[in-house]
């Protein structure tokens, strides 16, 4: 889709059955800017739609489009690609809010939406999942891949329902995404479903601060970032991708890299870049004591982990941005030289 229009800002609102989604949305939409015109597009597993009835009475300025039987995330897919481009080449919002069924798996949205075809008309915003502190005791959602798939994919989590969990459900939650990785932009307590309207257009890549160099390695263009980053000084160049930041405190000492959502990595290369931590001091990481990442490679996306020795890959629903992170323990920072040189070797070579 080709379109000289600028593109509309689009958040997904997910989260389990029950869980308030379709609350949160029609306080969203009941107190949106009066002189916008939004849509959303709302995804009912069943055939009989109720959710899409009950949102299009929630204010004026509003296109509602029911996607009802089926998961847009898979089975339906198609139909969410043709309404996406009903809706950008129709009167255009100045915002989309996607409700996907509390059964789906909303990674895909993010994997259409990021589509060649869509990108240029969509711009993917903060995306928000809806929590109910007490499932965290309750194995049917903790045990369950999609609860722990919208939990990953979050940029922005909403513990809803605080006024029915008590006080101990609700720091157990908090705790519990304070130590996600990647981290949450945003985690918020709420109540019927309201959460500050804000959130929805909070900075993706709040990591921008004074980048340290990274080289690009031959055949590669590092991507500007999409938006300039408040600085104190105008004069200040723009970041680009990726970004790296260091932290030495207390012994330990850590490197992290964030590369654009846009950046693939070939999953073979990564793999044995997991593998060669096996004997770190090749690398010059003596005493590393962890590792782990998210990568968008060309399989899918997936989190890799080591930690004692032990190296684990699983899929992961995180699509936000791909990053690689280590945490070594010396009395010297380490020359992160070597180590980096391998991860930016992993990077595929842009298709022509």
């Amino acid at each position: 889709m080709s379109t000289t229009a600028a593109p509309i800002p689009v958040n997904i609102v997910t989260g389990f059955l029950g869980v308030g989604k379709t609350t949160a949305l029609m306080h969203l939409l009941a107190n949106k800017p009066a002189d916008e015109y939004w849509a959303i597009v709302v995804n009912e597993f069943g055939e009989v739609g109720i959710d899409g009835a009950s949102l299009s009475a929630a204010g004026e300025g509003l296109q509602v489009a029911e996607v009802p039987g089926g998961c847009i995330c898979c089975t339906t897919s198609p139909q969410l690609r043709v309404t996406l481009t009903k809706l950008a080449r129709g009167i255009r919002p100045q915002r989309l809010l996607i409700e996907p069924s509390g059964l789906g798996h909303p990674a895909g949205i993010v994997d259409l939406l990021r589509d060649p075809m869509l990108a240029s008309a969509f711009e993917l915003r903060a995306i928000v999942t809806l929590l109910d502190p007490r499932h965290l005791a309750d194995s049917r959602y903790t045990t369950h891949e999609t609860w722990r798939d919208q939990l990953q994919l979050a940029d922005v989590l909403v513990l809803n329902k605080c006024d029915l969990a008590d006080e101990a459900q609700i720091t157990a939650a908090e705790q519990m995404a304070a130590a996600q990785f990647p981290p949450k932009l945003a985690v918020q307590r709420a109540r019927q479903g309201v959460f500050a309207a804000d959130l929805l257009d909070l900075e993706l890549h709040p990591e921008r601060w004074p980048a340290e160099p990274v080289a690009a390695p031959q055949g590669h263009r590092l991507l500007p970032r999409r938006k300039a980053a408040p600085a104190a000084d105008a004069s200040e160049q723009p970041l680009v991708w990726p970004v790296r930041k260091t932290q030495s405190s207390l012994g330990s000492h850590s490197c992290g890299w964030i590369f654009s959502p846009e950046t693939w990595f070939a999953s073979a290369q990564v793999a044995g870049l997991f593998e060669a931590l096996q004997a770190p001091d090749n690398l010059g990481l003596v005493g590393l004591s962890r590792a782990k990442g998210v990568f968008q490679t060309e399989r899918d996306w997936y989190r890799f982990d080591w930690v004692e020795g032990m190296v684990g890959a699983a899929p992961s629903a995180y699509r936000r941005d791909s990053r690689f992170e280590v945490i070594v323990e010396s009395t010297t920072a380490p020359d992160w030289a070597l180590l980096e040189a391998q991860l930016l070797a992993a990077i595929m070579t842009p298709r022509r």
